[in-house]
């Protein structure tokens, strides 16, 4: 075999490029990944880890350090317009497909990727180049010839993988134009999230969730167990035609600035969000949430995984299930079909495709997010209702919301 065959290039140092750099370093490749951000691990906002995705990272190694750095949330309390506690549901455990705001193994983003790159990084066949983005592919019968911007130079691997988010650059590269807009299925539901200061008194354990008229609602949860940075969310669902012109091409300025606007009237914890908003949201992110659906996964000697790929977007709390998921098989995949990686891409999507389908279904068939921030006050009243009820009763245990955690995880030799 040549020296290029083993080379394998992932753009993308988030959650799945960093599980995806680990596994295929375990199968023998040389990895490169190029990671757009020069800051590494922003907190970015609250992820799960469940199901299928508990063997993977137990394989890693990193099951008992991901425990030890969760978020610590005992639950999620609602509240009313003043911010006083409505009820709790507590998390749901790891394994489980029953409803909960808030899993067991909750962890900031940040330190998820952290953790992953790390671990990949300690193996001395992954190189990460930060600052790094690519210019260009051009595929051969035996190699993928990529341009980063690091070098502005030609370099050659066996195949190219993008791990790029929602909004992959390697998708746009190898996919024809109408292919990438009609993958792209975006919902009436905006979010902007941001980390500011916490107050331990109020912010722990639980998260706290109020909603308000017109679809909106604020979410404030803590981002470690001692309270002293919390997350802010800041959530509208419905037809909101600034919004969405701002999510394709506003700055965070203009984001911010139609959010408080939106937000101005919002009671209890509105207060508390709007300064955070104008005063601490240095990280601050805006988007319109997608979901990503694809009939492939590659093209030739490039593919995608996790959000570039099938992002099943919050809605349904699986994206990073889903990327760690698919960083193992892809890889496994890839080490067992080495002169072969359209093969390998091919068996990759064969073994995944219906379970990310079935994953990629947003509760209460489709109608999560608009029976969980209603537009009116008279359906915030029943919500708020029908929530303490099912609190008390615990009633909110056994209901189902069609998560199919159970997958059987190939077996791969990676030496």
């Amino acid at each position: 075999m040549t020296n290029t065959s083993r080379r394998a290039l992932v753009i993308g140092g988030g959650p799945a490029g960093a599980c995806t750099a680990f596994w295929l370093a375990k199968g023998g490749f040389q990895v490169t990944v190029a990671e757009r951000s020069t800051s590494k691990f922003a907190y970015g906002q609250g992820i799960d880890l469940t199901g299928p995705a508990i063997p993977v990272i137990k394989k890693m190694g990193l099951y008992e350090k991901i425990r030890e750095n969760t978020t610590g949330e005992g639950g999620m309390t609602m509240v009313d317009d003043n911010a006083n506690d409505i009820a709790a549901v507590g998390t749901a455990p790891e394994d489980a497909s029953t409803a909960s705001w808030i899993q067991e193994i909750e962890i900031m983003r940040g330190k998820c990727t952290e953790l992953f790159a790390e671990r990949a990084q300690s193996l001395p066949n992954v190189t990460y180049r930060y600052g790094c983005t690519l210019s260009g592919i051009r595929e051969s019968d035996s190699s993928v010839t990529a341009v980063l911007s690091d070098s502005g130079e030609q370099e050659e691997f066996a195949f190219v993988i993008g791990a790029d988010g929602q909004n992959s650059h390697v998708r746009s590269l190898i996919f024809d134009p109408e292919i990438n807009k009609a993958c792209l299925d975006a919902k009436n539901v905006y979010t902007g999230y941001f980390s500011m200061a916490g107050d331990p008194e109020h912010d722990l354990p639980n998260s706290r969730v109020q909603n308000s008229t017109g679809g909106r609602a604020i979410f404030i949860r803590p981002i470690d167990r001692e309270g002293s940075r919390v997350s802010c969310y800041i959530i509208a669902v419905g037809e909101y035609p600034e919004l969405a012109k701002l999510s394709e091409s506003g700055s965070a300025t203009e984001q911010k600035e139609e959010l408080a606007k939106l937000f101005e009237d919002f009671p209890g914890l509105g207060e508390r969000a709007r300064w955070g908003l104008r005063r601490e949201a240095d990280d601050f992110y805006f988007t319109r949430i997608v979901q990503v659906k694809l009939d492939s996964w590659h093209r030739g000697r490039c593919g995608l995984v996790g959000d570039a790929g099938y992002a099943p977007s919050p809605l349904t709390g699986q994206g990073t299930t889903l990327a760690t998921l698919g960083a193992y098989v892809i890889a496994g995949e890839l080490a067992s079909n080495l002169d072969n990686p359209s093969a390998a891409f091919a068996q990759y999507e064969k073994k995944l495709h219906d379970y990310v389908r079935r994953e990629q279904k947003i509760p209460f068939r489709g109608k999560g997010p608009e029976l969980l921030n209603p537009q009116t006050g008279i359906g915030i009243a029943l919500e708020r209702s029908v929530f303490k009820a099912m609190a008390q009763s615990k009633i909110w245990k056994l209901i189902d919301i069609g998560k199919d955690e159970d997958f059987p995880l190939p077996e791969y030799n990676f030496g």
